[in-house]
């Protein structure tokens, strides 16, 4: 539970008006740091996946606090620039977009992943070796706290899959592409840290054939409890089993590589509340009915990042 008592609630929603979602900043500050408390015998990075919550401020304080910044769009890539981010700690990974997008992407100098072979082509077509790119692999592993919700498995949509590495590696050849990252992303709500380990396992067989790699990217998707008595990712033992993995594997090309991740919802699933006000109140035989402030999605509307004691 957020330490905010309904006293201050009250008091805030008196302040600046209902509908009104305030945003907890301790909290955001204490996620991220059990994130770089655990891992610190690792080389990680720390990619904020902000299509959790796009909200500016929130994405300010993720600034302000040293963690990077992960775009599924270009124009979360323009609210991540106007938020402060610089373009190197800003990462853009896309699916089934226009080459246009990804063209936009590189003119603003962030970080790309790729996730198809027809963009990586086009891509290397006219950048070659001009500008690092990242390739989505798709890891051919189940995943995540359901179906809807897994990215990873073999019928998934996402990332290239990792049968097609003769493919991969032909383009690379041809175009001369600077691959500097490797990413693959399982799903959503993962308990277990081993699915990740699992991956680590599938990109230790692929990392021999690419010479140039800086990092490899593990992708979200922590769970989170939702209630009182809900399980979580252990995130202590998660750091523990990775870095284990990479003493076990050391890159065979003798480059160091840095692990990124990319926590959405485990930065900020917890740290917010929907203020609302009570319109109304009908008392029927066998049901009651509340009707709220309707929520209008404005520039109006009020949203406030506190901090609180």
């Amino acid at each position: 539970m957020l330490p905010l008592s309904q006293q201050e609630l009250i008091n805030i929603a008196n302040e600046f008006g209902t509908p009104l979602y305030v945003y907890h900043a301790e909290h955001i500050t204490a996620q991220y740091k059990r994130l770089t408390d655990a891992f610190t015998e690792t080389d990680t990075k720390f990619f904020y996946a902000c299509k959790a919550l796009t909200n500016i401020q929130v994405l300010k304080h993720i600034k302000n606090i040293g963690c990077s910044v992960d775009c599924s769009s270009i124009n979360e890539v323009r609210l991540a620039l106007l938020a402060g981010f610089e373009p190197t700690n800003i990462l853009y990974t896309s699916n089934g977009i226009d080459f246009s997008e990804i063209e936009k992407a590189q003119s603003l100098g962030v970080h790309i992943n790729i996730d198809s072979l027809s963009n990586l082509e086009k891509f290397g077509k006219k950048f070659g070796h001009s500008y690092p790119v990242g390739i989505r692999l798709r890891p051919n592993i189940m995943g995540g706290g359901n179906l809807k919700v897994s990215t990873g498995h073999d019928k998934s949509k996402f990332g290239i899959p990792v049968d097609q590495l003769d493919k991969i590696l032909a383009l690379v050849s041809t175009h001369n592409l600077y691959i500097q990252n490797l990413h693959i992303h399982t799903g959503s709500d993962i308990k277990d840290v081993d699915t990740f380990i699992k991956g680590i396992e599938v990109l230790f067989d692929i990392i021999p054939s690419f010479h140039e790699l800086d990092s490899i990217d593990l992708g979200g998707g922590f769970k989170v409890p939702y209630k009182e008595g809900d399980s979580e990712t252990d995130i202590a033992l998660l750091a523990k089993k990775v870095k284990e993995a990479f003493d076990d594997h050391p890159n065979p090309n003798g480059r160091h590589l840095q692990v990124w991740f990319e926590p959405g919802k485990f930065l900020v699933s917890a740290a917010g509340y929907l203020i609302t006000s009570v319109n109304v109140i009908k008392r029927n035989l066998g049901n009651n009915f509340c009707r709220y402030q309707q929520w209008l999605q404005s520039p109006d509307t009020p949203h406030v990042l506190r901090s609180l004691p």
